[in-house]
Order: C-alpha cells, then structure tokens, then sequence
C-alpha cells in the first residue's frame, strides 16, 4: 500500500507538471534551487545580493564571494534535497507539527522577501507561493496539511530530476557550464549527469525509507556485504 502511495504521490506530480496548474509548484522548485546556492555561497563566507524568479520558472540568485564550486553545485543537488526532506516532514510529522513546518516555510519565504528580492515580479510569485503554503493551514483537523507537504515535497523532486537536463542544449550557458569552465578537466556533460543521479537515488530513497522494512529491496540483497 505504502508503495502504491508513493508512486501515486509522483504520478500525481508528473501529470501536473504537464498542465499550467505547475507553475505555483515549479516556482518552488525554482526558489530551493536558487536559495540552495546562497545557503552554500554563505556557508563559504560569501553573501547573497539578490534572488530573482521568473513567471516561466527560470531564477537567478545573485551573490558575493563564497567558494564558486559548492555554490554552484548546490543549486539542483539543494532542490531535490529539500524536496526530500519536505516529503518526509509530511510522512512522518503529527498534524500539529506539520501546520508549523508549513508556517516554517512561509517564514522562509517571507524573510527571503525582506532581504533579497527587489522587482515586483519576483514578490508576486513569492506571495503566490506563501498562499499555496497558507491555505492547508486553513483546515488543521485533517490530513490536509500532510498530504499536501508530501506533494510539495514530491514535486519539487521529480522536478529537480528533469531540471539539469535542460542544460544539454549545446549552448554552454548555466551552472554545468560554468562548473566546467571553473574546473576545467571536467566537462558540463559529467556535472549534469551528477545532478540527475542524485536526484534519481534520492527519489529511490525516499521511496525505500517510507515503505515497511520487510517490503525494501534492501531485504532482498543480503548478499551484498560479501562483495
């Protein structure tokens, strides 16, 4: 049951992200990607100038100083890892936790609002996507909140999955082409691929994690450790 869930759970999303209904949740995707790479140009002793969002889902988070390597890798790496976590939240929080994760969320967006986005464009989508956090809240006697923190959390990762390939596009232009001009041994090709398998084993490992223990594949490859 727990696997038809989740694989119900990621059709749901996959089907919406083919319909205009994905834009709110695209523009979440977005946002983690682009505040993953200030997180890490922080974490780096840099600072973040300004994060912009476009109404089509592309962004930008401009930033000073930092370690360019880790600032740029985190940007798809950070969505999918955030989307993880934002599904689990959901699996696993009671109720009253997850209306505070919620309430979480939108305090994230809200002082990311305060402090570093400016034109008018970027405040839009970001009210849009604090009301989409909003409204769950609205009804806290339920499953509500739950289910739609798993889907928000889904999304955001099978988002992430497709997201780098859209750099194979022959124009050297993004965060593998600028890894790769950086490193310069280590072509865009290689740093797409890293993204896209590790979004793949995040979504097998969120999948594994939330079904019983006996249902894991795990349980089927005891022979693994005599390799």
């Amino acid at each position: 049951m727990e696997t038809l869930y989740f694989f119900g759970m990621l059709t749901a999303a996959i089907v919406i992200s083919r319909t205009p209904l994905r834009y709110p949740f695209q523009w979440m995707e977005t946002f983690f990607h682009e505040l993953s790479h200030g997180i890490a140009c922080i974490l780096t002793f840099g600072r973040i100038h300004r994060i912009t969002l476009e109404f089509n889902g592309a962004g930008c988070c401009s930033t000073y100083g930092g370690w360019r390597i880790p600032t740029l890798l985190a940007g798809y790496a950070g969505a999918v890892t955030w989307g993880a976590v934002i599904y689990l939240a959901g699996w696993t929080l009671s109720t009253t936790e997850d209306i505070f994760l919620l309430n979480v969320l939108i305090g994230a967006l809200a002082f990311s609002l305060i402090f570093w986005m400016r034109n008018l464009k970027t405040i839009l989508i970001t009210v849009i996507m604090m009301t989409v956090f909003w409204v769950p809240t609205l009804i806290p006697h339920s499953n509500l909140p739950a289910y739609a923190i798993e889907f928000y959390g889904i999304y955001i990762v099978q988002s992430a999955i497709t997201a780098p390939l859209a750099l194979i596009d022959g124009k050297h232009v993004g965060d593998g082409a600028d890894l790769a001009d950086i490193t310069l041994i280590i072509p865009e090709g290689v740093w797409i691929a890293l993204w896209f398998t590790y979004a793949i084993l995040t979504t097998f490992w969120l999948w594994q994690v939330t079904i019983p223990p006996q249902e894991r594949l795990t349980e089927y490859l005891h022979w693994l450790p005599l390799l």
